[in-house]
């Protein structure tokens, strides 16, 4: 009878013991987790880089798909889970950045950010206005994603050779986007096109095109600018208006009518970077 007291009390012990330990792998695990967290302003950044740190990082994006960056504001929730991040990369200069970039930093004091359009010369618009949409431009897309591994490796050294693997075949779909591009634009007989938000500079720089805003840094046209832009249209034979669905506006109408432009929608905010980017390769040729 005492043998199986001292039996049964060491096989609670031994089983008070083994939840415990297992309790206190699993905290061991999650704040292992928890530190290994990116947060990135937009949902092309995360495309980036997750194809970069592939399965080192958990990556969350700040403005989601559907939103509008010039105007979104982060949620308590986002503001909270930020503090679990040890890397923040940022486009450089896009409307949400200037916004809250400052005040992200205040609550999160000790939060690295990088600046992944860092080397990439800066374009303007036809109006002398600089466009953020440094992502829009496959050249550009290969700097960006080299600035993401270099502070990836910064971060997590012993890592290097697998995010340099994933780099090297990111790169190399970037290449073969290029290539496919040009071969799809080479058969456009016309080098302009008309645009509600100006976010193609860097692209149309790229592949010698023209584009025509309708508005810039928030600005709609007076009467007499919107006359202008229709009488430059003509002239210069676009034959497309591309629109995002995060914007919206009656002079879109107004100017694909006295164009006869024909509307197409395009998502430079999609995750889908080489989706994104080809379908409006298509839509121009």
């Amino acid at each position: 009878m005492e043998s199986e007291f001292f039996l049964l009390r060491n096989m609670r012990k031994y089983l008070a013991l083994s939840i415990l330990f297992f309790l206190l792998a699993a905290c061991t695990g999650e704040k292992k987790t928890q530190g290994r967290n990116i947060t990135v302003t937009i949902e092309p950044l995360r495309y980036f880089t997750e194809q970069i740190a592939g399965s080192k990082f958990q990556v969350s994006t700040m403005v989601p798909q559907g939103s509008n960056p010039e105007t979104y504001e982060p949620t308590t929730r986002q503001m909270v889970k930020l503090a679990d991040s040890q890397l923040y990369f940022k486009v450089g200069n896009i409307g949400f950045e200037r916004t809250w970039m400052k005040r992200l930093t205040e609550n999160v004091p000790g939060l690295k950010v990088i600046d992944t359009s860092r080397g990439i010369p800066l374009a303007k618009s036809n109006n002398g206005v600089p466009d953020p949409h440094t992502w829009m431009s496959c050249e550009n897309a290969i700097i960006l994603s080299g600035n993401i591994y270099k502070a990836l490796v910064c971060e997590d050294p012993q890592d290097q050779v697998y995010f340099k693997r994933n780099l090297d075949r990111l790169v190399s779909r970037i290449h073969s986007t290029d290539s496919q591009i040009r071969s799809i634009l080479k058969k456009s007989t016309g080098r302009t096109f008309l645009i509600y938000h100006p976010a193609l500079t860097y692209f149309a720089r790229e592949y010698h095109l023209k584009q025509l805003p309708i508005e810039e840094e928030g600005r709609e046209p007076s009467a007499a600018q919107l006359q202008a832009l229709i009488s430059q249209a003509l002239k210069e034979h676009a034959r497309v208006m591309l629109i995002q669905k995060e914007f919206s506006s009656r002079n879109t109408a107004i100017v694909t009518s006295g164009t006869h432009a024909r509307q197409e929608v395009i998502n430079p905010l999609d995750y889908n970077w080489q989706k994104s980017i080809l379908h409006i390769a298509y839509l121009l040729k």
